[in-house]
């Protein structure tokens, strides 16, 4: 019996294998190949189309790390990340506060909303609509209509009883302000049905026992459910990191003129202008995008060390290792 299974499990193994190959070869091919080269980019001297054969920096004589410096020093990169991280701020921190609220409502067991399929349909609907449709509609339409009309009764109204300024008002129509609002909306749907997810996920006699020891809505939330959602928070939290540090589409599209692009310039416009404007520096445009995944990798550990991870089991985990190089320490010794 022992040798039949053993075959058996070798045939799915092998199947198991084959089935694998498309998507490794898709993998190496469309993501490591080109992330390879950019890794290899950085480190050359590679200005211009003609350049089809690049040469290392330490081959001519240069620090193998100028692309970077060249690109850390430029008052582009350094306006392009204030301005990435203020307007990720901006919508990521209302966004994700509102999800969580909404996600919290309608799942709640001691409310029994109905429609809960309707809302999740309604709140995911605009991502499945491509971003920049949407941010073009809503720019021409609703933002120049509707949003100025409101503007102007409401600073109206304001500086009417309140004696505030037109002047104080102008945040609300430029167009940093349009592209927070329709990041919020072009991200709110996907992060929603994640958020939902990692909720039902909970298991149901853990609510029910919090429920019966008397916990509060906003206790069983904080105290119960968020603990029990860390690996979906942490996913949550790259992909918040990534579309933040990314941000490109609403942006480009809401952006129009040369004085206001360079207010709200964001890395992913930094970087894409290395290339195209800059007489296609492969080199500095490589050098950014592995900036760009230093940065991620920073803002995604940061949040997770600071919010995600369990302190307890890594404090557990602190004491075994130092219990067993004690032991090590002693058997050595002995």
């Amino acid at each position: 019996m022992g040798r039949k299974h053993r075959n058996i499990e070798r045939h799915y193994n092998k199947w198991g294998y084959i089935l694998m190959i498309p998507f490794v070869a898709a993998f190496m091919f469309f993501h490591f190949y080109p992330l390879a080269n950019t890794v290899y980019y950085a480190f050359c001297e590679m200005k211009g189309m003609g350049s089809n054969e690049p040469q290392t920096l330490i081959s001519l004589g240069e620090p193998w790390y100028r692309n970077f410096t060249d690109v850390l020093k430029t008052r582009t990169f350094s306006d392009a990340l204030r301005n990435t991280l203020i307007i990720w701020v901006a919508y990521a921190v209302p966004e994700l506060t509102f999800t969580f609220w909404l996600a919290a409502v309608i799942t709640d067991r001691r409310l029994r909303i109905k429609g809960r399929l309707l809302y999740k349909t309604a709140f995911f609907f605009p991502k499945l609509v491509d971003g920049t449709n949407v941010s073009f509609v809503l720019t021409t339409h609703l933002v120049s209509t509707v949003g100025s009309t409101m503007v102007f009764v409401i600073s109206a109204v304001m500086m009417n009883g309140f004696g505030f300024k037109p002047d104080d008002f102008n945040f609300f129509l430029s167009d940093r302000f349009f592209i927070i609002i329709l990041s919020i909306y072009c991200h709110f749907g996907i992060t929603f049905i994640y958020v939902i997810a990692g909720i039902t996920g909970v298991p149901v006699e853990v609510m029910e026992a919090a429920e019966i020891d008397g916990a509060t809505r906003t206790q069983t939330f904080l105290r119960v459910t968020l603990p029990c959602m860390r690996p979906i928070l942490f996913f949550i939290t790259v992909i918040t990191v990534v579309d933040g540090v990314g941000m490109y589409k609403v942006p480009s599209l809401v952006t129009n003129n040369f004085d206001i692009f360079r207010t709200n310039l964001t890395l992913m416009m930094y970087l894409q202008n290395q290339f195209f404007m800059g007489n296609f520096a492969y080199d500095r445009a490589s050098a950014s995008s592995l900036i760009m995944l230093a940065l991620y990798a920073f803002f995604a550990g940061l949040i997770y060390f600071i919010f995600i991870r369990d302190r307890e089991e890594a404090r557990r985990r602190r004491k075994i290792r130092k219990i067993r190089r004690e032991e090590r320490k002693r058997l050595k010794a002995a």
